[in-house]
């Protein structure tokens, strides 16, 4: 019993520790997109050109997922997230202090980002699942807290540039990542933070053809599914800047007028803000309610069709549609990441972990890459980004059309005893 409580008291510890470093990673490798809108009027280029600059960043994050992966199987995923939360904060930190207009200094920091970023989704989610007693339920807290980041990747470069500076927006934020990562360590240290074996799930089958069958169909739509996420990231701000322009500069003059004055970065950080927060509520509500109630493969092929209509919406909606279509392609997003988590957690041996989540992330990551340099070529050769998502709406079918060979009947919750499984 005493064992039970302590393996109980450890998920919540780990719940926590993950679910920040969620928050924190997805923050600092995304919020670049609102401060780059910032350091393009003060370095005095196009805001478009200094966006190029994340591209190897985030060709890292996804690369670097694989090693991130094997050395978590190797030398233990709390170590790895200590490592993660200590190198994130200090990359994040030599990015504020780059000198002005040095953009090859300031490539080379933002890749630090990249590298120590990728650590997470390798560790931390399979750390998750593994110790957590309702899978789904934890997911949903842990996409709550992602999400959170996510919202505050654009709150909080908005609020530091407006008190501060940018490099307030990229020191601030590092020195709070290196806090946590020295918290974690101590946590370790007194023993309180720890580790264990997937659970077995009964009645699931399990194998090497089973799972070649599922990393298979994910591979594609995990890919595919990343270029949409990745350009509902980055483009989102640029969308709102041009659409919601005349929203923005009445209530920039409504504030100025009672004397308070703000800046264009600030609304469109709000505005892309929003997406996440909602986003983030529906993913801890869809934990218990849908994800682990309902089949992971239904809910997966319904999210996947209903991002066409959300891609639709951002590329021929006024303002507010497309904010709309923002909202609920993240809502849509939020569904689909924990059933794939879940299903690779399932069909992968625990002490291979590490290497399956590698593997997952960069597929799902490296196509970051991608999305950011058709911004950049979309928005240069045709001046908006309407091209783009009208074609990501053609990705969003393919995606569903895929996600059809997932096997059935499969849902999120544990039923059985913790245990190790068997290598296959």
């Amino acid at each position: 019993m005493m064992k039970v409580a302590s393996e109980l008291a450890m998920g919540k510890r780990v719940l926590v520790f993950s679910s920040i470093g969620h928050a924190l990673m997805h923050m600092m490798t995304a919020f670049y997109a609102v401060i780059v809108l910032t350091l393009a009027v003060t370095w005095d280029l196009a805001p478009e050109r200094l966006l190029e600059l994340y591209a190897p960043s985030a060709i890292l994050l996804g690369v670097m997922s694989l090693p991130a992966g094997w050395a978590s199987d190797r030398f233990g995923a709390p170590l790895m997230m200590v490592v993660m939360f200590v190198g994130l904060g200090l990359s994040s930190i030599a990015c504020g202090l780059v000198a002005k207009g040095d953009t090859f200094a300031l490539m080379l920091a933002l890749c630090g980002l990249g590298v120590f970023g990728a650590i997470y989704h390798s560790v931390g989610i399979g750390w998750i699942i593994r110790t957590a007693k309702e899978q789904g339920h934890a997911m949903g807290v842990n996409g709550l807290w992602g999400s959170a980041g996510l919202a505050l990747y654009g709150i909080v470069p908005g609020v530091l540039i407006s008190l501060a500076s940018w490099r307030a927006a990229f020191i601030v934020p590092g020195i709070v990542c290196v806090a946590v990562g020295v918290l974690l360590a101590w946590q370790i240290r007194q023993g309180k933070v720890g580790d264990r074996p997937m659970p077995v799930t009964a009645g699931m089958q399990t194998g090497k053809r089973e799972f070649w069958r599922v990393f298979s169909v994910l591979s594609v739509t995990m890919a595919l599914e990343g270029i949409v996420w990745a350009a509902v990231m980055f483009g989102a701000a640029l969308v709102f800047e041009t659409r919601l322009a005349g929203d923005i500069a009445s209530l920039r003059a409504l504030l100025a007028s009672w004397g308070l004055a703000t800046q264009v970065v600030l609304w469109v950080g709000l505005a892309t803000s929003m997406i996440y927060v909602v986003s983030g509520i529906a993913q801890y509500a869809m934990g218990r309610t849908i994800i682990d109630r309902y089949p992971l493969k239904s809910t997966y092929v319904v999210a996947s069709a209903l991002q066409v209509p959300a891609m639709l919406a951002l590329a021929m909606g006024n303002g507010y549609l497309a904010l709309l279509g923002a909202i609920a392609s993240a809502v849509l997003s939020s569904a689909s990441g924990p059933i794939e988590n879940i299903l690779i957690a399932r069909y992968t041996p625990s002490h291979y972990h590490g290497l399956g989540f590698g593997a997952k992330f960069v597929v799902a990551l490296g196509a970051s890459p991608i999305a950011i340099m058709l911004i950049a070529w979309v928005r240069e050769t045709t001046g908006s980004l309407e091209l783009l998502f009208l074609s990501l709406s053609g990705v969003a079918v393919a995606i569903t059309l895929v996600a059809l060979l997932l096997p059935s009947g499969e849902r999120a919750r544990v039923v059985g005893v913790a245990a190790p499984q068997p290598a296959e």
